[in-house]
């Protein structure tokens, strides 16, 4: 059977309402991360009692081929753009990477759960001893007498977690696609039946999810177009024949009306979103988990509030005193007010006159600021240079001319006391001299003390006795247009 003859397939029976506490619950925002096999597919969520709404996605594709920093550049780029960075995202691990398993434990009391599955785990995966990692979860509803397992291998999970460290991506999780899935069809929606199948087609092949009495999570990953192992899934999960089969997007909420691009993505989203509504199957140590939300402040917030409401009820406890107290106080500033105007005169004619004179002060100091910085433009200039024109103001020197090497003018230029933020205003041009033609833009420094201290001077510069003019002098056939104070 093919993905297409599975989606005419697909029959969803009409769905109980949401029971109310759940609906009311469902609050948050959320953003989930397919790692895919060349690229990571992100999904931002907000889960509303109202409904899910996708905000935006974005594909960072060959993560692994290009530096850490540079495509988490982008996701922090992507969060901050929806003013949301705080988020710490759930990731679905590659299901070739992982394993899902269940088991019914029925009767099984939560104390003795570990200990029971862990007599078993070894026997659940294909990898060697202490070598693995799991997490569990007792499912609920009917099915509280079956236990979710997820496991992983330790060196796995480690380069992942290493990974997304590295480009500085908070996490909250490591899911595998059966959790994720099995979360998110519990999401403000109820799963299409008992049992049913739920194909997804990816660039890593055919994923296929299944739920029924004898299996009840279940995930599977395929090769493309392999209708006979599809065929052999469902006998697996034993199946009836009327089990509703249908793409994966079509039994997630707004999913496949939202034109979501990665149902794994968004199933995450869901997960990050609601953790206390979504199955705790987490992979991830607790030492690399990132937890930062705007909650946190709500405790701080309660405490405030009920400072204020205490601080309210004191001051309407003392109101009467405090209206005694200022009857007098303002009969005793009615009789200081006309000494209060002659010294408020008297500071604004103070204030007045220092900023005429600091004013005064500064204006004293350009002519030798200027002349210190044209100095230093000289003394920095090579022999071999010469420049053509030089536009200088307070904040800013502007000049362009010819040099051997221009580059190395940038790193003369942010050596000095006197300059900084030194670019090209235009990409140098080479010369049939040999030369390359520069224009270069500055910012000027002017501290008093950037006046008494000079940079190092480069290796091909004059001597400090040597006349400084001659580095100015105008290239031909252009003439030099001065400066401008």
């Amino acid at each position: 059977m093919t993905t297409g003859q599975i989606e005419s397939t697909a029959v969803v029976a009409t769905a109980p309402p949401i029971p109310f506490f759940t609906k009311w619950r469902s609050f948050g925002t959320g953003v989930g991360i397919e790692v895919g096999p060349k690229e990571l597919l992100v999904t931002l969520t907000v889960v509303r009692p109202s409904g899910i709404k996708v905000l935006d996605s974005l594909v960072i594709p060959s993560y692994r081929e290009r530096p850490a920093a540079e495509w988490g550049e982008e996701y922090a780029s992507f969060l901050r753009k929806h003013k949301l960075s705080h988020l710490s995202a759930s990731v679905v691990l590659p299901a070739k990477d992982c394993v899902s398993r269940s088991l019914p434990m029925p009767g099984v009391a939560p104390a003795e759960l570990a200990s029971a599955i862990q007599y078993q785990l070894d026997g659940l995966h294909p990898f060697s001893e202490d070598a693995a990692t799991h997490s569990f979860a007792r499912l609920a509803g009917e099915r509280s007498g079956h236990v979710a397992i997820a496991i992983a291998k330790n060196e796995i999970v480690e380069d992942y977690a290493s990974l997304f460290d590295e480009a500085g991506v908070n996490l909250l999780s490591f899911l595998t696609p059966s959790s994720a899935i099995y979360s998110a069809m519990r999401v403000l929606q109820h799963p299409p039946s008992n049992q049913f199948l739920a194909i997804h087609e990816d660039a890593s092949g055919l994923l296929v999810y299944g739920e029924s009495e004898t299996h009840p999570i279940y995930c599977v990953q395929l090769s493309l177009d392999n209708d006979r192992a599809i065929a052999a899934t469902a006998s697996q999960l034993r199946l009836s024949e009327d089990a509703p089969q249908s793409r994966l997007a079509s039994l997630l909420s707004a999913a496949e009306r939202l034109d979501v691009s990665s149902p794994l993505s968004y199933a995450a989203s869901l997960s990050s979103a609601l953790p206390a509504l979504t199955l705790p199957l987490n992979l991830l140590p607790v030492n690399r988990r990132r937890i930062q939300s705007p909650w946190r402040w709500v405790p701080t917030a309660i405490l405030v509030l009920l400072l204020m409401v205490l601080g309210t009820g004191f001051a309407y406890y003392q109101e009467y005193e405090n209206n005694r107290i200022l009857v007098k106080l303002d009969a005793e500033i009615a009789k200081l007010q006309p000494r209060l105007a002659i010294v408020r005169q008297l500071e604004s004619d103070i204030e007045s006159a220092s900023r005429r004179l600091e004013f005064l002060n500064g204006i004293a100091t350009y002519p030798q600021q200027d002349l210190e910085s044209l100095r230093e433009l000289t003394r920095m200039m090579p022999m071999n240079s010469y420049v053509s024109r030089l536009d200088m103001s307070r904040s800013e020197v502007t000049l362009s001319g010819e040099t051997e090497q221009s580059m190395e003018m940038l790193k003369m230029f942010d050596s000095s006391l006197f300059f900084k933020d030194t670019e090209f205003t235009s990409s140098p041009n080479r010369l049939p001299n040999g030369k390359e033609l520069f224009q270069i833009r500055t910012r000027r420094e002017l501290p008093q003390e950037a006046a008494k201290v000079a940079s190092p001077a480069p290796a091909n510069a004059a001597p400090p006795n040597s006349t400084p003019l001659p580095r100015f002098i105008p290239a031909p056939p252009p003439a030099i247009q001065g400066f401008r104070p």
